[in-house]
């Protein structure tokens, strides 16, 4: 790199403010440090609380059952640092069992989505090629028809299973002969934090199969002093938390890991059903409301919203892509809440990298840099970064980044600038005080004549007609043009809008350049990853079907 370069590189280069002197970054592993916590916990303090059955699981006994399964895991030797373990379930109140027992062990833990297809949970299995693997009794059925899987053992969560499988239960029984292990004797495992591998997380899968995200024990200590932090997070043990981003997800799993460390109750849901979402927040009296877009639009306009309570919410935290500004101002609206904050972040940074902070507001913006992270705009053209208000590829440094993909040099290097920044692969501005905007993905963009168009952009005003309840956008090949905008929309129940209408509505609010001159394809549901990004890969494998019928 030329000095010229690395002049201007180092002026546009920003960073997080400095940690919260109370909060100071940890050299424990992530098993020792929830030990710890855990360990203080009031005895009668409530952990997990499943909204549909009210199952529910002390912090106390939380950390029995995680110590007992980490002693048995050590009698059969899955112990070592290098031993990769996996967990494929709903999320449930004993889903952290299995987490915490591999942390206080320092070997490797690999949660894995329960929506996955056959071929999705070999592939994924391929990548992190664990020994053992933790399930729910419902993904013990799907496990069950599948060969070659090369498992030591399966162990289903529940505490009796009618398959011809051990039970989690059954296993520590054994290995300990029925004795509960003395918390208070036990020792977690130790080692260097930024060494060893705490997780194998799949990547978003957005542009193409998943890869095994690799994260530290450091990479989680960091996400773990964020949530520490009262300038981000809610420090108050008696806020009730939703728990129902995806567990296996690397929102729901830093989230409620950091929930966790904060002593908090978690209401967990295994799934989104509109009556028992709004049940759960309503009867529980949900505090704290963690959001992906498609859920922050059904609380922006949904009508069954207004027949429940909800007035407990205080704090409403969106993640995975931007809200558009009606949404946030429907949202702040109706629920009345606090705060309503978004934040940025994707697997590859363990969490958020830039986050509104309590008290900031700042409409349409992701914030600012949390602690320990630097951040820059390049150009992706030249690499050279990029000042206030210019758009380019968002680019991050600092120990909440990951390690790499797993066995997968070639990916990891592709990831990186040659100087070690992380590319995001979302194109994104700073404003003059460091605020932070996400306008899309860089490879999803349109190229429309010379003009980049993004499909959020376009998405953001098509699920504001009345009439819409979800729209996806591509672009598809012109000759003269390039690409030209195509919308895959999904009509609202009992109701109909037209092509033609939809195109002028969109027209009417556009510069000429994002107009959808690619038409408009009716479709049932528009498919998204567990973090509700689009998966504009399977739309357009879907746009070529139906090319190849006609």
């Amino acid at each position: 790199m030329s000095k010229f370069k690395a002049i201007i590189n180092s002026k546009y280069i920003l960073h997080g403010p400095g940690p919260e002197p109370a909060v100071p970054l940890s050299k424990d592993t992530v098993g020792q440090f929830i030990h710890k916590i855990l360990l203080s916990a009031p005895k009668n303090a409530t952990a997990m609380i499943d909204a549909l059955t009210n199952q529910s699981l002390k912090y106390s006994e939380l950390l029995q059952k995680s110590i007992n399964l980490a002693q048995a895991l050590r009698h059969h030797g899955y112990n070592n640092p290098k031993t990769v373990l996996a967990i494929q379930s709903e999320n449930s109140v004993n889903y952290f069992v299995p987490i915490l027992a591999s942390l206080f062990n320092s070997s490797i833990i690999a949660p894995l989505s329960h929506l996955y297809k056959s071929n999705e949970l070999k592939h994924a299995l391929q990548i992190s090629q664990p020994k053992l693997l933790f399930c729910s009794e419902d993904c013990a059925q799907k496990i069950a028809d599948l060969k070659d899987l090369k498992l030591e053992k399966i162990l289903v969560m529940s505490k009796t299973s009618g398959l011809a499988m051990q039970s989690m239960d059954s296993f520590i029984q054994e290995a300990l002969n029925g004795k509960d292990q003395n918390i208070h004797e036990f020792q977690s495992e130790f080692g260097i934090s930024s060494e060893l591998i705490a997780f194998i997380l799949c990547s978003s899968g957005t542009t193409g199969l998943p890869k095994g995200v690799t994260l530290s024990h450091l990479n989680v200590m960091t996400r773990l002093a964020q949530q520490k932090d009262p300038r981000y997070y809610s420090q108050n043990p008696d806020h009730k938390v939703l728990g129902l981003p995806p567990f296996f997800h690397a929102y729901g799993l830093s989230f409620i890991l950091g929930c966790i460390a904060n002593l908090q109750t978690i209401i967990c849901l295994k799934k989104f059903e509109e009556d028992l979402y709004l049940k759960t927040i309503e009867d529980y009296k949900i505090d704290i409301v963690p959001l992906i877009p498609p859920l922050a639009n059904f609380l922006a306009q949904s009508d069954k919203v207004l027949k429940y309570y909800l007035s407990s919410v205080s704090d409403i935290i969106c993640a995975a892509a931007p809200l558009s500004l009606e949404t946030e101002r429907n949202l702040k609206i109706r629920l009345n809440c606090k705060y309503l904050r978004n934040c940025l972040g994707m697997t590859e940074t363990t969490s958020a990298v830039t986050f509104i902070q309590f008290g900031e507001d700042r409409k349409g913006s992701c914030g600012k840099l949390v602690p320990f992270v630097s951040g820059k705009v390049i150009d992706p053209s030249s690499l050279l970064a990029l000042g206030p208000n210019k758009i380019g590829e968002l680019c991050f440094k600092g120990p909440l980044v990951m390690r790499g993909y797993y066995k997968n040099p070639e990916a990891t290097k592709n990831s990186f600038t040659e100087d070690g920044w992380l590319k995001s692969g979302d194109l994104g501005y700073y404003d003059e005080e460091g605020f932070f905007y996400v306008v899309d993905r860089l490879k999803e963009v349109i190229k429309y004549k010379g003009y980049q168009v993004a499909p959020a952009e376009l998405e953001a005003i098509l699920i504001n007609h009345p009439k819409i309840a979800d729209a996806g956008v591509v672009g598809v090949p012109d000759k003269v043009a390039g690409e030209v905008p195509l919308a895959f929309v999904v009509r609202k129940a009992e109701t109909h809008v037209g092509e033609e209408e939809i195109i002028k509505y969109v027209a009417d609010k556009v510069s000429p350049q994002k107009r959808l001159r690619g038409g408009v394809i009716f479709v049932e549901s528009i498919p998204k990853n567990p973090s509700g990004k689009i998966l504009r890969r399977k739309l357009r494998n879907a746009l070529e079907t139906l090319k190849s019928k006609l």
